[in-house]
């Protein structure tokens, strides 16, 4: 037997341990990529956004759930392995399978479609107000176009984000005075919030004590650490930043919406107001995140 002569470790049972190291890492990242899949089926996007989504999302998940539980270099290697794994297995999902009609896409998991995701809300208080409280506002009859089953899935789909009337008459396929007579009702209730504007610029979104990220914090913070900017700037990069729910991401997913050396701006500001923190470096890219003191306990 070749081997260390003390520990009595043999070349062969190196290897065997290698390999049973790899099949755990292999089922690790396979098994986030799918959870990340369920919280994402619902999102109404198409095939390659959804691919890229779910691949960012899943660095994402691998530096949540593994910060201070592994090694650096075991992290890295992790997420060098993903650009491995990913392109192998995504196209054995559902949601990858380029045979699947668009339609059925958002149908990998038909639990995630009426569920919201627990990356921006929070589901249990939600689940309970619409239980309790929203009883009173909505039709019992499951067939009418307004129900539970469709504002939770209406309200997952904006991310805890602005929109419109006409987002919410377009999507329960009601009439502009039958969608605003709803939406006082959501308001009043404490369901929703508005942003004060008036006629076209009037927007909603779920009160912040149903969302993980304290917007109603958060937006003037970030408008003020981006005073001197476009204030629609302001605003989005505020939605863009509840959207993340708390958990880290990679500073490049901003570069698909603005320019790099915005980019910079942005972060460095935010940095220096600590509504960001940095999480870690791998190759010279920033994970970033929300600080704590802006998330719901």
């Amino acid at each position: 037997m070749t081997g260390d002569q003390k520990t009595g470790v043999g070349e062969q049972d190196l290897k065997d341990f290698g390999k049973q190291a790899e099949k755990l890492d292999r089922a690790l990242v396979t098994g986030l990529m799918l959870e990340v899949i369920l919280e994402t089926s619902s999102l109404p996007v198409d095939p390659q956004t959804l691919r890229y989504l779910v691949k960012t999302r899943l660095k994402d998940s691998l530096a949540v759930n593994l910060a201070g539980r592994v090694t650096l270099d075991r992290f890295r290697h992790l997420l060098s392995q993903v650009d491995i794994w990913f392109p192998l297995y995504y196209p054995m999902t559902t949601a990858g399978s380029s045979k699947a009609p668009a339609a059925l896409l958002f149908q990998a998991a038909p639990a995630a479609v009426a569920s919201p995701s627990r990356r921006v809300l929070q589901v249990d208080r939600f689940r309970a107000w619409l239980l309790e409280e929203g009883r009173g506002l909505l039709p019992h009859r499951p067939h009418r176009k307004v129900n539970q089953d469709r504002l939770w899935e209406f309200l997952a789909c904006t991310q805890g984000g602005w929109f419109r009337l006409l987002d919410f008459t377009r999507h329960f396929g009601v009439d502009r005075k039958t969608a605003w007579e709803y939406l006082q009702k959501f308001l009043h209730a404490g369901l929703l919030r508005h942003n004060g504007g008036r006629s076209a610029a009037v927007r909603y979104a779920l009160e912040t004590r149903f969302l993980v990220v304290r917007a109603d914090t958060l937006e003037p913070g970030v408008e003020a650490a981006l005073s001197g900017l476009s204030p629609n700037l302001a605003v989005q990069v505020a939605a863009w930043l509840i959207a993340t729910g708390g958990e880290a991401f990679w500073e490049k997913e901003w570069h698909g919406r603005l320019e790099p050396p915005r980019c910079q701006e942005l972060i460095t500001r935010l940095k220096s107001a600590g509504l960001l923190e940095e999480v870690c470096q791998v190759e010279g890219s920033r994970m970033l995140r929300i600080g704590r003191r802006w998330l719901w306990e």
